[in-house]
């Protein structure tokens, strides 16, 4: 497939806010050990920055921005517009608990209800591509755990520099070094990419250029697509890059998303520095945006089989 960019960023940005809220939401519903003044001066504000962003993203890739409101009224059998109808509810739920603690107290259930929205989120978002059983690389459970695992570790480094940056100890949530569990996270993302890209390499397409044409007959070999150039399916069905540009942006992905901010945090746990902090997210996020890219390039669509080449 070929990704469009406001894609890319629109799933990135908010599994990074989702990330975030997530884990404010715990830790706030576990034993409230996050300060008022932190969430309603910075994380909360921040958090709804960044959703705002992304939703401003999703609206490029439309064909036709001005009737996006119409895609949440398929909500009882698409994916997407539960998505569109989640997205708004996160932020509207961040919102009412910003008031509520700039005011006061947040009450227990909000937390609760930010929990749950964040976590229906995900998976909607992650369903609209899992849901497509002709595309093997998409049609398994590991992609919803991909969405999930990747948004969580990039909202946790988040949370981390925010409360580095608030600079009091009081918005500590727990006695060890946040980097612990961000280097944690960041193995766990890794080692589950790690077995989906060997689970992708030994995908066996279930059609053939046989059964693709209708044409009987095992020694089918296709010289012409019937076109003089291109059409809507060669270009947006396949991502035009070569295997050597594909294996490059799979080690920057290695290297970005994954190793240099587990070095970096590494580092962080016993020196804890913000700009350590600073640097590795940004270089995660730089290698979320190229796993994003690969996600969306390595997904094999079946008509590829018969829109093989042009001339």
């Amino acid at each position: 497939m070929r990704p469009q960019f406001s894609i890319i960023f629109f799933t990135t940005l908010v599994g990074m806010a989702q990330g975030l809220l997530f884990f404010i939401a715990l830790a706030n519903l576990h034993n409230q050990s996050i300060p008022n003044a932190f969430l309603a001066n910075l994380a909360l504000p921040v958090a709804f920055a960044i959703l705002a962003l992304s939703l401003i993203a999703s609206f490029f890739h439309l064909g036709h921005p001005e009737r996006a409101w119409r895609a949440a009224m398929m909500w009882r059998t698409s994916w997407l517009s539960r998505e569109v109808i989640a997205l708004p509810a996160v932020m509207a739920v961040t919102v009412v608990i910003f008031l509520y603690a700039s005011f006061g107290e947040v009450p227990q259930w909000l937390w609760i209800v930010l929990l749950l929205t964040t976590i229906v989120l995900w998976i909607c978002t992650a369903k609209i591509y899992q849901c497509i059983r002709f595309i093997q690389e998409w049609s398994h459970p590991s992609t919803l755990t991909n969405f999930i695992l990747l948004g969580a570790t990039s909202g946790w480094i988040l949370l981390e520099l925010l409360i580095a940056l608030w600079g009091d100890t009081s918005a500590q949530m727990i006695d060890a070094p946040l980097s612990v569990i961000a280097f944690v996270l960041l193995f766990l993302s890794l080692n589950l990419k790690l077995w989906i890209w060997s689970r992708n390499r030994k995908l066996k397409p279930k059609s053939n250029l046989a059964t693709a044409t209708g044409i009987k007959g095992n020694n089918i070999r296709q010289t012409s697509m019937g076109l003089m150039g291109g059409s809507f399916n060669t270009r947006e069905f396949f991502h035009h890059q070569t295997d050597k540009v594909i294996a490059n942006i799979r080690k920057i992905i290695l290297l970005c998303a994954y190793v240099i901010p587990m070095i970096l945090m590494a580092y962080a746990i016993t020196s804890p520095d913000f700009l350590v902090i600073t640097l590795a997210l940004l270089i995660n996020y730089l290698g979320l945006l190229a796993e994003r890219w690969m996600f969306f390039a390595e997904a094999n669509h079946p008509q590829n089989l018969y829109y093989q080449r042009v001339s």
